[in-house]
């Protein structure tokens, strides 16, 4: 070795005592390099497997980026999980720096593709030479071969003579020498068995330490020695151990126990749980281990497993019949036994413990979503939705104990916490029983959480034989007495199996009298059931329902929703609504006849479970809703035929005067009422009824009775997604005026009176299309592509809300950017308008940024140019957020347009910015309108008489306004369509429990308004600019 190098022992590799010609890697050759980079991100990617099951979700996709940054690791962590969170819901993360190398590992909800988060990262500012993989792909790469150089190396007594040097020895080491990094506790059973050589046992125990002294790689792997001595865990070590002879020293200690005791089984709950303890002292962001060497079964279930926050769990030792016990509590992630002390100590069981991780889950990719009205996958059916009758029989005689009663205690409250209560959900009775049964809490009393968990509190153990059968037969009595047939019934017998009062014989007969009302019984233990108490407990109920122990929770539950799903939700509608005022009775009696033929071939296309509505409107006030209660399509075809072949029915409803726009709002309201009732409330309506404006009142000129149509309409469109169809029985314009049902809805959804409506409503809408798709499952976030649009968002917020800075964001990310959607990004009010995205740029990543970037500008570091640190929020700006409350006047409202200006317009065409023949919409965001005062829209209205024209008409925008709450442009000024969302309204996230049908129909309403914008309408499209 050259005095001008030096051996790192930490690291374990050679770097260069100066640099050399700046490079990150010094003198390194590029098979070290790799080498290199492959031990800092293995040490990193370690982190994966505590953290993305730490916060596992159903749906996850686990990831591994690497790169270069000269930041710190708290900066680059921040940097790349900002990116991250911008677009998606991040479930963990984590992020080191080591030698300006960068490794990431996290997980995202959902279905998430490594090349869209590598786009999304690409956009950082601290880190280069983003690469990013699935978590599954990294394992490969990080577990390839690699030979690291030994730990321990003598220094030499005297200086090197020549100018090379022998490296130190290579020694093999556990993983291949790839050099694990983890917080380990390692917990060594002290006690002995009386069946066991305990002489052989420390000799083994000898050969074990040495084993990891030289297998392990210190210091990436810290240990923590703990022992369990006269059943109680005792710590060894002080603290972690980061180097082999402290750990030696620590385990040498635990071999020099002088006084031994005797036991028949090993506390692992007391284990895990003080184990856990200890990783509060060892390092952040470091994966942990807990491994046990033992030769005695189990004690107990284990109530919290490590696992689930994270934690590897392995257990080694002697005799495979009694470590099975741990595989079967399923409180080991990997369980190692031998048969005898000698042969453990020789297989080396930590050669596997020690590389031994969670494994990731694979990644699903996602498909495109279809656009606009795809059905969304969702799992209904959960525990909370099931309607059963369940009691839960405790054994409590002498073949348990007081020690295993309680376990059966709290295995209830678990079980019983998994479920809706009340008469229309879940109800549990509670009995008790040895030789005699005892009723601890009706079915009837039992439907509320609380009264279950209180009377199951009361349990406890008393004695006596087991009377399985007695148990059995009470039961039945109180399902038939208190129970009926429309709810599901459930039994649970929780007891060792053994009778001594009866027989399996007499078990089998009471099984047969609850199997012929529909009962499952279920059996569950507390430890295993023998292969013979299997059978004949399979014979009594079905050998599907029985569990040797508590530890099958999920697998019980996962059974019964399989023999009884949820109920099918009713929460899809269908709304035909007539208009009954001056036409004859046959004219009405048609329509009805017709609504009658469509709603039969609409009911074909449907579960079964859905819903049927007649709504009959004329004046205000007199909008009906029926049937009423039972809302079937039998029930509705009875209904409209009884009005049918009723006349004196219809002349009761009939007025002289209709209200549409009313009669919309109370629709409205009505599908509101039932969203509120069920989230998952879905619908659409056909209108009959004609629309003339000489005819509907109020008595207002035609474009204000338009946009009172248009007003109610755009709610009504947000609680059916759009879906308002119409059979349009307008009369001549020439004499009844103009026919203003294309103020309510698309003409796409609008066909003509004939005298086939039906056909014609399938041959020219896709109404039965629509109909057949809408579902109890929330629809699909909409998609915009192959849409040519150049749009500008311009954001004004006076408060901090993330959550509609991440609604636009999504909105916009709905949109295929690179060739058709091209969006430039403003921000105005609290300063002087900017650009945060030019329109030349069209970059998804930017539009993930967006509210990122905002909120720099809103806080003022984003005008920060100079190499200063940006302000910490010890030290805020002077003009952030709260601090800086603002009015946008007139000049604002001026320099807004200026800005425009540059991105949009003359002087601006290209493909590749303003493009002549993409329409121009204008998008302003912002909770701020109800402080706009008259002379900010009179300068708006006055910048766009002076700016916009069909001189350029390619340049003439169309605008949109979002507002945050109920302020918005004056509607007499009729500048552009305005968007009112609500926190409700931002609740998009399909996967939840609050997001509505409405949300999300909103949302998608409001993409599909943007994707639609027209080109203004002008005699020519040219780039010819006015000439000032």
């Amino acid at each position: 070795m050259t005095q001008t190098e030096s051996y790192d022992l930490q690291t374990q590799r050679m770097v260069a005592a100066q640099q050399n010609n700046g490079k990150i890697f010094g003198r390194f050759d590029p098979i070290h390099i790799g080498l290199a980079v492959i031990s800092i991100i293995f040490l990193i990617l370690s982190i994966v497997f505590i953290i993305l099951f730490a916060t596992k979700h159903d749906s996850s996709s686990g990831f591994l980026a690497t790169g270069f940054s000269d930041s710190n690791a708290s900066d680059v962590s921040n940097d790349l999980r900002g990116l991250l969170k911008n677009k998606y819901t991040v479930n963990s993360f984590a992020a080191d720096v080591q030698d300006k190398t960068v490794s990431a590992v996290f997980s995202l909800r959902d279905s998430v593709s490594a090349d869209d988060v590598q786009k999304v990262l690409a956009g950082s500012k601290l880190v280069s030479q983003v690469e990013t993989t699935y978590g599954d792909k990294a394992t490969a790469v990080c577990r390839r071969q690699q030979t690291f150089a030994s730990t321990v190396s003598a220094a030499p007594t005297n200086p090197p003579t020549t100018v090379t040097t022998a490296a130190p020895p290579v020694v093999a080491r556990y993983c291949k020498s790839n050099p694990i990094t983890r917080d380990i506790v390692l917990v060594v059973d002290m006690d002995d068995l009386e069946k066991n050589n305990h002489t052989e046992k420390m000799a083994s125990l000898t050969v074990i330490r040495d084993s990891l002294v030289k297998g392990i790689t210190f210091p990436q792997a810290n240990i923590f020695v703990k022992a369990v001595i006269n059943n109680t865990v005792t710590d060894i070590s002080k603290k972690f151990a980061d180097n082999a002879d402290q750990f030696k020293n620590d385990f040498n200690i635990l071999l020099n126990t002088a006084t031994f005791y005797n036991a028949l089984s090993f506390k692992f709950a007391d284990v895990l749980a003080q184990s856990i303890a200890n990783f509060k002292t060892g390092r952040q962001y470091v994966p942990g281990a807990i491994f046990a060497i033992t030769d005695k079964r189990i004690s107990s279930a284990v109530e919290s497993n490590p696992k689930d926050i994270g934690i590897y769990v392995g257990v080694t030792g002697v005799r495979d019949s009694y470590l099975k016990s741990y595989a079967d509590a399923r409180a080991a992630d990997e369980v190692i036994s031998k048969e005898s002390w000698t042969e453990l100590a020789n297989s080396d069981p930590f050669a596997t413990l020690i590389c031994s991780f969670f494994k990731l889950p694979t990644t699903q990719m996602s498909s495109q979503l279809e656009y606009l009205r795809t059905e969304r996958d969702a799992v209904i059916d959960t525990p909370k939705c099931e309607v059963l009758d369940m009691i839960i029989a405790f054994d409590t005689s002498e073949s348990l104990s007081s020690l295993i009663v309680p376990q059966y205690v709290d295995f209830a409250k678990k079980l019983v916490a998994q479920y809706k209560y009340g008469n229309d959900n879940t109800r549990v009775g509670i009995i008790t029983f040895s030789s005699d049964v005892v009723e601890v809490r009706k079915l009837t009393d039992g439907n509320t959480l609380d009264a279950v968990n209180a009377a199951i509190d009361t349990v406890h153990y008393t004695g006596g034989l087991t009377n399985v059968t007695k148990a059995q037969l009470t039961a039945k009595n109180l399902f038939d007495t208190e129970s009926n047939a429309n709810r599901n019934k459930v039994l649970f017998i929780l007891t060792d199996g053994v009778p001594t009062v009866d027989t399996y014989t007499d078990e089998v007969a009471a099984g047969d009298k609850l199997k012929s009302i529909s009962v499952i019984s279920f059996f569950v233990g507390y430890s295993s059931y023998s292969d013979e108490v299997k059978t004949e407990l399979g014979k009594v109920s079905e050998p599907k329902y029985i569990f040797g122990n508590m530890t099958f929770l999920p697998e019980i539950t996962a059974q019964i929703l399989t023999t009884y799903p949820c109920p099918v939700p009713k929460c899809v509608t269908a709304y035909y609504a007539i208009e009954i005022s001056e036409a004859t009775d046959d004219y009405v009696v048609q329509n009805l006849q017709d609504i009658l033929n469509i709603a039969t071939q609409a009911s074909t296309m449907q579960t079964g479970t859905e819903s049927y509505q007649i709504v009959t409107y004329n004046d205000a006030q007199n909008t009906q809703f029926n049937p009423k209660g039972d809302a079937s399509f039998a029930s509705f075809k009875a209904f409209v035929q009884g009005l049918i072949a009723d006349p004196k029915r219809i002349a009761a409803m009939r007025r002289g005067i209709t209200r549409l726009d009313l009669a919309i709002d109370d629709v409205t309201a009505e599908m509101k009422a039932q969203a509120t009732k069920n989230i998952r409330f879905s619908s659409d309506i056909l209108f009959f009824g004609q629309a003339n404006d000489a005819v509907l009142k109020p008595d207002v000129d035609t474009n204000a009775k338009f946009q009172l149509l248009k007003t109610a309409a755009d709610a009504l469109k947000a609680q059916t997604g759009g879906l308002i169809y119409v059979v349009d029985d307008s009369r001549p314009a020439n004499n009844f005026g103009k026919d203003l049902w294309t103020a309510v809805t698309l003409n796409n959804n609008i066909i003509q009176y004939s005298q086939n409506n039906a056909a014609v409503l399938k041959t020219n809408t896709d109404y039965y299309d629509t109909w057949k798709k809408l579902s109890c499952n929330l629809p699909a976030l909409g998609t915009c592509y192959d849409t040519p649009l150049d749009v500008a968002v311009l954001v004004d917020l006076q408060n901090k809300d993330y959550d509609f800075m991440n609604y636009i964001t999504k909105l916009l990310n709905q949109f295929s950017t690179q060739d058709d959607t091209h969006f430039s990004m403003f921000a105005y009010g609290a300063f002087k308008t900017s650009v945060i995205s030019g329109l030349s740029v069209h970059s998804s990543q930017d539009i993930s940024n967006f509210a990122v970037t905002y909120e720099d500008w809103r806080n003022g570091t984003y005008f920060i140019t100079t190499t200063t640190p940006a302000p910490t929020t010890t030290n805020k700006p002077a003009n952030f957020w709260n601090n800086n409350l603002y009015t946008v006047d007139q000049t604002m409202m001026s320099g807004v347009f200026d800005t425009l200006g540059t991105q949009f317009g003359c002087g601006h065409y290209s493909d590749d910015t303003d493009r002549i023949f993409a329409p121009n919409l204008f998008i302003f965001a912002s909770d701020n309108f109800g402080t706009y005062d008259a002379s900010v829209w009179t300068d708006f209205q006055a910048q766009l008489r002076n700016r916009y024209g069909c001189w350029d008409c390619a340049g003439t925008p169309t605008f949109l306004f979002i507002s945050r709450n109920a302020a918005g442009p004056p509607d007499t000024l009729a500048l552009g369509q305005t968007i009112h969302l609500t926190t409700a309204d931002l609740d998009i996230d399909a996967s939840d429990d609050t997001s509505t049908q409405s949300s999300i129909n909103q949302f998608n309403n409001l993409l599909n308004t943007i994707c639609v914008t027209a080109l203004p309408t002008c005699t020519t499209y040219t780039s010819t600019c006015k000439v000032a």
